[in-house]
């Protein structure tokens, strides 16, 4: 799940897999799979960032120990 801001400054969490695209206005428009779309304060930065910030600790598992893994 990543933290959108709503204008109006209310937290909104989504589901990344849910977006369907993401566009620069004044503001940023979030449309996602259902049709539905916010408009946030989040930067197009800021939410790739979170979606990488999000695979990263899913993906790496950072803090376990892989076996075979040298550090």
């Amino acid at each position: 799940m990543i933290e959108l801001i709503r204008l109006n400054g209310e937290p909104l969490y989504v589901n990344y897999l849910q977006i369907l695209s993401i566009e620069k206005i004044p503001e940023t428009k979030v449309k996602l799979t259902t049709g539905d779309y916010y408009l946030v304060k989040n930067t197009l930065e800021d939410i790739e960032a979170q979606i990488i910030g999000f695979l990263h600790e899913v993906v790496i598992f950072r803090g376990v120990d892989v076996p075979g893994e040298k550090l």
